[in-house]
């Protein structure tokens, strides 16, 4: 039979109301609080019994004390005088609990309370949740700037799209969090004020929603690299987990260590600031290193062969591509490299292909090459924003006197493409062999390196329309 018990425990900084009541009801189960770990609650088995717990603050305090502070010394010395058992500390906040049937409160000046509360939570609550609130909002608004930008290569990734997602949870969490503290706090003043005690509401639920939104998050990001084979980016997906659990085990390890053989709160918390900042700069520098190298040695594709050019490695990519030089033109050469590159989330899909000679091909050989972006869009919703997204992004912005584009699409007769709609790219005073296609579900951006032939055209509706 086990003789603790480690629970995820989702209670905000100053609720105590909330705690006391937790801590009782685990009392009545057989389960006394021993100590509040960083991640979870570690809890001793007891003989069920009932039991009062009362939660205190003490804002002097801090998670870098060596020991308890003098003052904390005396306040547990007269709490035990009336009859309160210490439980322990996490940071500013203590827990008591005592065993009479109608104890003595330890708290009995609300105005005092609410006062030492606030002092408490301005120090471990308040300005952490507020530097979240506003990495949040900057993350937002990078999301929204680069979704005006480049709204295809936003929606079509699942992993730009949950990082997104986990922003805006961490920036509603913050504010459920920062909301119902301030509300209380109010409240608790005006009633202080009357000789009256307000208690505390919890978010319980709130936060366990949160907590499940973020691992789901995490799983389907895992499912969907494992389903297409990104091995690069699962690599690199698994590396920043690790890496996130080794440097919080590595720096709350140094702190405890530190606490034990009673260094100072200064320097505790210098040494564990130095070893928190050196150690996720070097595993960032090594994991960055270490997959640039892997990717470069052919290591996430071993079933590509490589070659050498210029002192470089280079993957002789011969991916299955939608449509290939071979499609269009009787051709007889061997030495083309053919990447093909998707992406896709629940909004759009999108496939980016390249077809060229490798790099050690004699310059004297003439073949051709062609590159083409095929998207999908899943949501009908987002076609027209997608298509005006894809056209701005090849157009310069006018002079005031009314100067013409110096780039731009101009639209062209899509019927030998088979197409709703079709573009070709102007560049100054030329025309590119460069086309933006629109059909039914799909857009496509194709680039020849010759100019094509309606026959041509017709094929390439063919093979990547339908």
């Amino acid at each position: 039979m086990n003789e603790l018990k480690h629970r995820l425990e989702f209670f905000s900084f100053y609720d105590h109301s909330g705690i006391e009541k937790h801590l009782g009801e685990m009392a009545e189960k057989g389960w006394l609080l021993k100590e509040i770990k960083r991640v979870t609650w570690v809890y001793r088995r007891i003989k069920p019994k009932k039991l009062h717990f009362a939660v205190t603050y003490y804002p002097n305090a801090s998670d870098f004390d060596p020991e308890p502070q003098e003052g904390q010394m005396i306040y547990r010395d007269y709490s035990e005088y009336a009859g309160w058992k210490f439980v322990c500390q996490s940071a500013q906040m203590q827990i008591f609990y005592n065993e009479e049937e109608e104890p003595i409160p330890l708290e009995t000046d609300p105005v005092v309370e609410v006062q030492t509360i606030h002092k408490a939570a301005k120090k471990s609550f308040l300005l952490p949740h507020f530097i979240i609130l506003g990495l949040s909002i900057l993350q937002a608004a990078l999301f929204i700037s680069r979704l005006l930008d480049d709204p295809i290569g936003l929606l079509s990734s699942t992993t730009n799209l949950s990082t997104g997602f986990c922003w805006v949870l961490l920036f509603l969490l913050c504010v459920i969090e920062l909301c119902g503290y301030y509300r209380w706090h109010n409240k608790a003043v005006k009633a202080a004020e009357n000789g009256e005690f307000l208690e505390t509401h919890s978010h319980t639920l709130f936060h366990r929603m949160i907590l499940a939104a973020s691992v789901f998050l995490l799983v389907y990001q895992l499912i969907n690299m494992l389903s297409t084979g990104k091995r690069m980016m699962l690599t690199i997906y698994v590396l920043l987990i690790g890496y996130m659990i080794t440097l919080i085990a590595v720096v709350n390890a140094v702190t405890q260590f530190l606490k034990r053989k009673k260094v100072s709160r200064g320097a505790n918390l210098a040494v564990t600031l130095i070893v928190d900042f050196a150690l996720a700069f070097a595993m960032i520098a090594a994991i960055t290193f270490g997959t640039l190298r892997a990717s470069q040695s052919g290591l996430f594709h071993p079933e590509e062969d490589t070659y050498e050019y210029g002192g470089m490695t280079f993957i002789l990519y011969q991916d299955e591509i939608p449509l290939s030089v071979g499609d269009l033109q009787d051709i007889d050469f061997d030495g083309y490299i053919r990447e093909s590159r998707e992406s896709e989330s629940i909004f759009l899909g999108q496939r980016v292909v390249h077809q060229w000679p490798r790099h050690d091909t004699s310059p004297t050989v003439k073949v051709p090459s062609l590159s083409y972006t095929l998207t999908i869009i899943k949501e009908p919703a987002l076609y027209d924003w997608c298509k005006d997204g894809l056209l701005k992004k090849r157009t310069d912005k006018a002079e005031e006197d009314g100067v013409v584009f110096s780039r731009y699409y101009k639209e062209i007769d899509a019927t030998p493409w088979l197409a709703k709609e079709a573009y070709q790219y102007h560049f100054g005073e030329g025309i590119l062999n460069q086309y933006l296609l629109c059909y039914e579900d799909r857009i496509i951006e194709i680039d020849f390196n010759w100019e094509p032939t309606e026959e041509q055209m017709r094929i390439v509706a063919e093979k990547l329309a339908r």
